[in-house]
């Protein structure tokens, strides 16, 4: 029997989990949850990078009291956010978060620097204002001051595991995500970081995924080796995907963010990749993940948000319920729209969507909801025609997990939208890559053995194209 810890920190929540392997399967035991959220201070959009630090420790502290024989803790995280530190060691400035408008402020002066076209060519990462590329760009232009404070950055999880080791790295599935490596990310790409004018110096070389850190210096930790099983949540939740053996499976991993995507062997970066907005991020096996990035749950997170504020607290699985009794609506969002993506007023921002297209606004919360959830269905199948022009073939099967996969009516509308067979779970993906990775890692679990236990661990439930 063997336990081991995993942090899997998203952008709205935290969380810190057990895994106990024995007899062939993970029982899995949550010990602490978190929420947080980026705060408003002064116009900029930041992250409350204590509060994250505090509460994973003591979340890891409660961890070892109630197992204390685990044996190592992985972090992962959300992507293209990052700390910039200086010589001591010390956080340089706050971290914003990636939705923060001085990246669109300073759009310009990065495509003046690098096209579009360019970027992609030399990254195989879509053009977007939230990549750790424009922040860092941001960063030099609208904080000057600070360019000469910084000796290192690291993403989110790679500052975590500092944190807790004393060890610097940087991790290849999250630095995948900066759009500073090149396509597939074997390497960082020098004449990027030339070109933008970011000091290369800030990074050191790449690190692979299922390796060991080193042991943990935090009081009262230090029995924990500090792993990376995974530093991006979306490359631990493919890592837990249940696949059978011979059947081509794309994934749709359903959080604040929707990350739809293939499994290949080299980056996809041909001309039709760059129109459709194609990204290749790495997975933890050292393969890379082609994908497109989504606004997802975030504009259903944010109507309850908007609602509660309102004065009218609502309830998700009763309000996609009723959504299911609802007509299908005559016109459908599209979640691309920019402004989606942005913080407030979602139900005004749907409202407008709607009125610039001679639309009625729903009548109810449930119409509301049921309008989302099918535009995003839409919004999937579209994916799933755009990768297929991509990879010249079509998946037998669309493995949805994360948040999104207990909701069936989102299930049922993306197999009948996309006409695939859907099969949905593990709902806690990204924690379950990271304790198969941790098991692989420390030389408990031979992963050509993690097909099997997936499927004792894993909870799954199909939803055919015909179900609706």
């Amino acid at each position: 029997m063997t336990t081991v810890l995993a942090v899997d920190l998203g952008s709205s929540s935290g969380r810190v989990l057990a895994g106990t392997f024995k007899d062939g399967r993970i029982e899995v035991t949550h010990i602490h949850r978190f929420y947080h959220e980026a705060q408003r201070v002064n116009g900029a959009l930041l992250w409350d990078l204590e509060s994250l630090w505090n509460e994973t420790v003591h979340g890891l502290t409660l961890a070892i009291q109630q197992f204390p024989d685990a044996q190592s803790v992985s972090v992962d995280t959300w992507g293209v956010d990052f700390v910039p530190l200086d010589r001591q060691g010390q956080p340089v400035g706050t971290p914003h978060a990636y939705r923060d408008e001085r990246t669109v402020r300073t759009h310009e002066e990065f495509r003046a620097r690098l096209n579009d076209r360019e970027f992609f060519t030399l990254t195989g990462i879509a053009p977007a204002t939230i990549n750790t590329a424009n922040q860092l760009v941001a960063l030099t232009i609208e904080e000057p001051e600070l360019v000469d404070c910084i000796d290192k950055v690291l993403l989110l999880p790679d500052y975590f595991a500092w944190k807790l080791s004393g060890i610097q790295g940087w991790s290849r599935s999250i630095c995948s995500s900066s759009g500073l490596c090149e396509p597939g990310s074997p390497r960082w790409s020098d004449e990027v970081f030339a070109r933008l004018g970011v000091p290369r110096h800030w990074v050191g070389e790449l690190n692979d995924d299922l390796t060991v850190v080193g042991q943990c210096r935090v009081p009262g930790l230090e029995q924990l080796t500090v792993v990376r099983g995974g530093a991006h949540d979306t490359a631990c939740a493919v890592h837990a995907l249940p696949i059978d053996e011979g059947v081509d499976a794309w994934w749709l991993s359903c959080g604040s963010w929707s990350v739809l995507g293939a499994m290949e062997d080299h980056a996809l970066t041909s001309p039709e990749a760059f129109q459709l907005g194609l990204t290749n991020e790495s997975r933890t096996d050292g393969g890379v993940r082609p994908l497109f990035n989504i606004t997802g749950m975030w504009i259903l997170q944010e109507l309850q948000r908007q609602w509660e504020r309102e004065g009218n607290p609502t309830d998700i699985d009763e309000l996609v319920a009723a959504a299911r009794e609802c007509p299908s609506p005559d016109v459908l969002i599209d979640p691309d729209e920019p402004y989606f993506a942005e913080q407030g007023e979602m139900v005004e921002k749907v409202n407008r969507y709607l009125a610039d297209r001679g639309a009625t606004q729903p009548a109810s919360e449930a119409e509301y909801v049921r309008l989302v959830i099918e535009s995003f269905a839409a919004r999937y199948a579209r994916g799933i025609d755009d990768l297929a022009q991509i990879t010249g073939y079509r998946p037998q099967q669309l493995n949805v997990v994360g948040g999104g996969s207990r909701n069936h009516l989102l299930c049922d509308l993306t197999a009948q939208a996309a006409q695939v067979r859907v099969v949905a779970g593990p709902v806690e993906a990204s924690i379950l890559g990271s304790l198969l990775a941790q098991l692989e890692i420390l030389g408990h679990l031979d992963p050509a053995l993690r097909p099997a236990v997936i499927a004792k661990t894993a909870k799954t439930h199909v939803h055919e194209p015909a179900q609706l």
